[in-house]
């Protein structure tokens, strides 16, 4: 899943020339053979953009050459998802992604590389994580609106009972002077050896449990998102009496997770957290009439005034319209902002700009139908974006 991390790599990277190219691909079914023939069409049309901006033909083949070596490599077509987001550099960097989204084919050439089509993946209103407990072993999510995939660095314990009968079978069969004294009456094998295995299995999955929520918390620490929990009833119970997450624990779902197929877990799983998002996002709205209604003081409209104070790191919400663009130009070192009525020479959008600079600031950005923000302003020629301040 496309994260936080990966925006912040593909920002960083700043190639003095990026290539970012979309499309639509598919996980199975004979279209998979439609989805080389695509990205060809995309590396061709990205070449002719090349030449036309004045780059030699030598250059831009070699700019586009890890493009075309996926063409023929059959197994990287095998394993896709709904969308690929293949990045290259100028200076030789080059990224992709297989991500739950289906775009539209497209192709930018710009400075640095252009990120928007992934950003729905980054809102407020979708991300999410899942636990799943069960006597085998846990595993964390990162969890979108649009699907789940397994978060690789979690760092969650092992399994609680892969040595249990083992550890269970020493225990039995440790020496004489090991045992506890027994005062040289008859005594049962549970006065002898303390707990019973029943009760000695609970301590142990009662250990295991805890250490589960520890590495959780951890790992959710700084991201703050809401974490659904899918256990049986005892784990789950064990969990929520060991967890200190707190209001970001919205929901326990009482299943063996190992009933659930990947599909039905994601929807199992966002059913319960849906709620959370929408109460959220109405919030966010509410608070932003209460504001406009007060006076500009922590609010910005022009979208002049919301690119200045995303990248002063100022903007605790960001409400955007879904699929709105604005183009322009910022100037980062006297604060000039323009508007421009189409793309062109070092014209960006200035709203991916806005919203990755909130995202990076640890901001909330909710991505709205247009009638949302028409109706904050009573009009349909409400602006594209307004965002929330924290000063």
């Amino acid at each position: 899943m496309f994260n936080q991390s990966d925006l912040s790599t593909l920002i960083s990277a700043a190639p003095g020339r990026g290539v970012s190219i979309y499309l639509p691909t598919h996980s199975s079914g004979p279209e998979t053979r439609q989805d080389p023939i695509r990205l060809r069409n995309l590396l061709t049309e990205a070449h002719a953009k090349l030449i036309a901006d004045g780059v030699g033909k030598r250059e831009a083949d070699a700019l586009l050459a890890p493009g075309e070596a996926l063409l023929d490599d059959y197994p990287f077509w095998q394993h896709q998802d709904e969308g690929l987001a293949l990045f290259l550099g100028a200076d030789g960097s080059q990224y992709r992604f297989t991500v739950p989204l289906t775009f539209t084919e497209q192709v930018h050439i710009e400075p640095g590389f252009y990120v928007k089509p992934l950003l729905p993946l980054l809102s407020a209103d979708g991300k999410f994580a899942v636990l799943t407990l069960t006597a085998d072993g846990a595993a964390l999510y990162d969890g979108s609106k649009f699907a789940l995939t397994p978060d690789p660095a979690a760092g969650l314990p092992g399994g609680p009972t892969e040595n249990l009968d083992e550890d269970n079978q020493s225990r039995i069969l440790a020496s004489p002077t090991a045992r506890p004294h027994t005062g040289g009456k008859a005594t049962t094998s549970t006065q002898a050896y303390g707990e019973t295995p029943t009760d000695w299995r609970k301590s142990v999955l009662d250990d295991w449990v805890g250490k589960v929520a520890s590495a959780v918390e951890r790992r959710l620490a700084d991201q703050a998102i809401p974490l659904v929990l899918i256990a049986d009833p005892e784990l789950g119970g064990q969990f929520k009496k060991r967890s200190t997450l707190g209001p970001l624990l919205v929901g326990t779902v009482e299943k063996n997770p190992a009933a659930l197929l990947n599909g039905k877990l994601h929807e199992t799983a966002y059913q319960v957290v849906r709620p959370h998002f929408e109460a959220g996002e109405r919030a966010a709205l509410e608070r932003a009439a209460l504001l406009l209604a007060d006076g500009p003081t922590k609010i910005a409209v022009t979208i002049g005034e919301v690119v200045r104070a995303a990248f002063q790191g100022r903007v605790e919400t960001l409400l955007l319209t879904d699929g709105a663009v604005e183009w322009g130009r910022f100037d980062e070192m006297t604060d000039a902002v323009e508007t421009h009525s189409e793309p062109g020479t070092s014209v960006i959008d200035l709203t991916e700009y806005a919203t990755v600079k909130t995202l990076e600031n640890k901001g909330a950005v909710y991505m709205l139908p247009p009638e949302a923000l028409a109706g904050l302003f009573k009009s349909a020629n409400a602006p594209a974006s307004i965002a929330v301040l924290r000063y």
